[in-house]
């Protein structure tokens, strides 16, 4: 089993890492450790994983010729969770954004088809959605994405459908996550700026006026409906929504974060960043009929588990 994962070795695909392991699959991963965030903290992520005997290949997913040295024909399922993440700074890199995301998929189910791989889970986006018709969002719903980010995974997911279209013999399942949260979460994401300036007594930048309200799913939900995708026989060229269900209000998980931590927040509200979209709730119920998916964490324990694992890496941490 592979997992390319380019570069971004953090909160999910660890998760979904020690999830395999656990379940007695010998796991190799690809990654280009770029410098997206620290890469330090990327090889210390790494090494935790090397500990478990897992496979750490480094390269990257635009490299064919190491893809075809990691992909290897006996492998049971491949999860490709590479990607160029960040819809704001998909607004300012465009060009890498769509590059990576699109081309690399493209490479990727290239190499699986030469390889003769039957399963593959492909990670989209709740992102391609964009601005919504109704919630809660499921899979029917318009796609109308407002990102260069969203555009590039929407890109993706057509890709996956011609492939199935040409490649029958390849089954490919698509999980889009809604807002993942955890410990190890990427800097750039809410949970990780919201708690590390709360316990510093740093000012928080809100976008908009903290009303708009997301789906925020712990990510160990997210690793199990990836787990699931990649061996329940419903899932065969599906595509998954996969959230808690429940949406909150940025207020509202700022809140949380004040009473968890017992520190007082200072806020500053700026204007609406056109790239973001005011309201995400997953529909689940797809997930639960075919895959026996039910979220299992919420997101106070998110929370309570982030904290937890800052205070405790505070070192590691702090080199973000």
């Amino acid at each position: 089993m592979i997992i390319s994962i380019d570069g971004n070795i953090g909160s999910g695909k660890t998760k979904q890492l020690e999830l395999l392991r656990e379940k007695g699959f010998n796991v190799t991963i690809l990654d280009n450790f770029s410098d997206y965030y620290s890469v330090h903290v990327k090889r210390l992520n790494a090494k935790e994983l090397s500990d478990l005997k897992v496979n750490v290949i480094e390269g990257s997913i635009l490299d064919k010729e190491v893809l075809n040295k990691s992909i290897e024909l006996d492998y049971d399922i491949v999860f490709h969770f590479a990607a160029q993440p960040g819809v704001r700074y998909s607004t300012i890199n465009p060009e890498k954004s769509l590059r990576i995301n699109i081309e690399g998929t493209s490479q990727v189910l290239s190499v699986c088809r030469e390889k003769k791989i039957k399963k593959i889970v492909i990670a989209s986006s709740s992102s391609v959605f964009g601005l919504k018709d109704y919630l809660p969002i499921d899979e029917a719903h318009p796609k109308k994405p407002v990102s260069y980010y969203g555009v590039s995974k929407l890109a993706v997911e057509h890709i996956v459908k011609v492939s199935r279209h040409l490649f029958s013999e390849t089954d490919i399942s698509i999980i889009r996550p809604f807002t993942v949260i955890g410990a190890r979460q990427r800097p750039d994401m809410a949970i990780n700026y919201f708690v590390s300036n709360i316990l510093n007594d740093k000012p928080i930048t809100v976008f908009g006026d903290g009303n708009q309200t997301r789906d925020w799913t712990h990510v160990e939900n997210t690793v199990n409906a990836a787990y699931l995708m990649g061996i329940k026989p419903k899932a065969k060229n599906e595509d998954f929504n996969i959230g808690s269900g429940i949406s909150s209000s940025v207020n509202d998980v700022l809140e949380l974060i004040s009473n968890i931590t017992n520190k007082d927040v200072k806020i500053e509200y700026k204007p609406f960043d056109n790239a973001d979209v005011k309201d995400t709730l997953a529909n689940i119920e797809k997930a639960k009929k075919l895959l026996g998916y039910s979220p299992m964490k919420s997101l106070k324990i998110a929370i309570e588990e982030f904290i937890e694992d800052y205070n405790k890496n505070l070192s590691k941490i702090s080199s973000y």
